[in-house]
């Protein structure tokens, strides 16, 4: 069995695209947002979806397209069926099921919910001990603000709920405690199967680091198949799914899918929030933030 890729890093302002990336090589499959491994079996999963249907839709869509041969609405109510049957299957197991419809090809999973989830590293590893991860990251402000204008759109929106306390999340909560979380999970994992870069490395000039990727994953670095990973719109899952299972991803990267280099920003560790200005980065922040080069 091809062995996975898992992105790790804060929601949502990357990974989506990332994923998009690194999927469209010729040896991978980038897959929807499954969100599987936030739970141990489908029912306790499916108990989540109580709480916000829309962590469902990924996975829903991901069935849909490489198991019963396309995303439409039919094909979504199937999948939601199969998973409702098989409820107490292991969430691994659902997985292993994905990676054998995409063979020989390697399955790439990024999902939001896998950084603030306890045990989901764990659980990944446990099933998969030579997996590969890719740690991410950017500005903790450009992350912190990113993430505040997902969930204000997400209460203004059609497809938003009322989200309460999640409006008031400090910046150490949406950034710094997922990275710690990644970093302690990855001093386990062979230095051959890890990699971290900065994601405003990879987007601001692209070329150089998806070489470097597939060098590293030990994929073709041929021109035609660097090429590919600089198209994310065309994944499957690079636009609005079915009307009963419309997300997946990051909003933002569904509404524009295309590649467009980023323009580096001269940011600052000091000023306060735009929503807030009380919330600003502590010194913990600070450190981890020098620590990644910013």
């Amino acid at each position: 069995m091809s062995e996975p890729l898992f992105i790790f890093s804060t929601p949502r302002l990357l990974t989506s695209q990332a994923c998009a990336m690194i999927g469209n090589h010729p040896d991978m499959v980038g897959l929807a947002e499954t969100n599987l491994f936030a739970a141990e079996t489908y029912e306790e999963l499916e108990a989540m979806y109580l709480i916000d249907t829309r962590f469902q839709h990924g996975l829903l869509r991901t069935i849909a397209e490489f198991g019963l041969g396309g995303q439409t609405e039919e094909n979504i109510e199937l999948a939601q069926a199969w998973l409702i049957e098989n409820e107490s299957v292991k969430t691994v197991d659902i997985f292993k099921d994905i990676m054998a419809l995409v063979e020989p090809k390697h399955a790439v999973d990024t999902s939001v919910l896998y950084v603030y989830r306890p045990g989901v590293i764990g659980r990944i590893k446990k099933a998969f001990p030579d997996a590969y991860y890719l740690h991410l990251a950017m500005h903790p402000r450009v992350s912190c603000e990113s993430i505040y204008k997902t969930r204000k759109a997400a209460t203004e929106s059609h497809l938003g709920r009322q989200i309460g306390q999640d409006m008031a999340l400090k910046p150490e909560t949406m950034w710094l405690k997922p990275h710690v979380q990644i970093l302690a999970a990855m001093e386990t994992v062979p230095e051959s199967h890890k990699m971290f870069l900065r994601g405003e490395d990879l987007l601001s000039d692209p070329n150089p680091n998806l070489l470097k990727i597939a060098e590293w994953l030990g994929i073709r670095t041929d021109e035609e198949a660097i090429d590919a990973m600089m198209k994310p719109e065309e994944s499957p899952f690079a636009g609005y799914g079915p009307e009963n299972a419309p997300l997946g991803n990051d909003p933002h990267f569904l509404e524009n899918p295309e590649f467009v280099p980023y323009v580096n920003h001269d940011l600052d560790l000091d000023s306060p929030m735009s929503w807030d200005d009380t919330l600003v980065f502590d010194a913990t922040i600070k450190e981890l933030a020098r620590y990644f080069g910013y």
